[in-house]
């Protein structure tokens, strides 16, 4: 008699296999998850780390990080992140454009941008700042915000999240995390806005 497994038993096999796979994908996505969100802390760590060592180097912030990009908007552009780049804080790439101002280039063109939408730049070379993140928002929503202590006096005033809040440190840096949404500020416990400065910083 020809020994052999039965089709109930092939059945009860691949059950067990598509649950093992099942478990092992959600485990999978839960720590890439985790993995991004670190990324994005260490990201707007090292952003404000970087801002304060370019003010020590030079005595001086440079004048495109003073300014922004008009409107009250500080997002780490392309002629911004190009000043970290150019001050050796982050390894970005960028050349002098016809007009004589530094900015980003190739997948860093539009600026310094958290994971979820630098994910989206590296996979898609067709991307603008309208293209839609797959977490939420478009790659504009995802470039790292800043404010910079522009009088010297230890304390950075910023319009963060549509709240005017005054912080102790020479510069803060901070992103809407995966939604591509920022909260309002008084929910910063609760919500998943990613940030350089601690509550504690934070004048009352």
């Amino acid at each position: 008699m020809k020994k052999g497994f039965t089709l109930v038993e092939m059945l009860v096999v691949i059950g067990i296999i598509a649950i093992i796979a099942a478990a092992l994908s959600a485990g999978y996505s839960s720590v890439t998850k985790t993995a991004q969100k670190t990324r994005g802390a260490e990201l707007v760590s090292n952003v404000a780390t970087s801002l304060s060592a370019i003010y020590q180097d030079k005595g001086r912030w440079p004048k495109p990080l003073l300014d922004g990009n008009g409107k009250d908007e500080y997002r780490l552009g392309s002629e911004q992140g190009a000043m970290l780049a150019k001050h050796g804080g982050f390894s970005l790439s960028y050349n002098k454009d016809s007009s004589g101002k530094y900015r980003l280039t190739g997948h860093d063109k539009y600026g310094v941008l958290d994971p979820w939408a630098a994910a989206v730049m590296k996979s898609k070379a067709s991307a603008t700042l309208t293209t839609k993140v797959p977490t939420g928002g478009t790659i504009g929503d995802h470039i790292v915000r800043y404010a910079v202590d522009a009088d010297g006096l230890g304390y950075v005033d910023a319009k963060v999240c549509d709240k005017q809040i005054r912080v102790r440190a020479s510069a803060i840096a901070w992103s809407c995390g995966p939604d591509g949404v920022f909260q309002p500020f008084d929910q910063m416990g609760r919500s998943d806005d990613i940030f350089s400065f601690s509550m504690g910083q934070v004048v009352r």
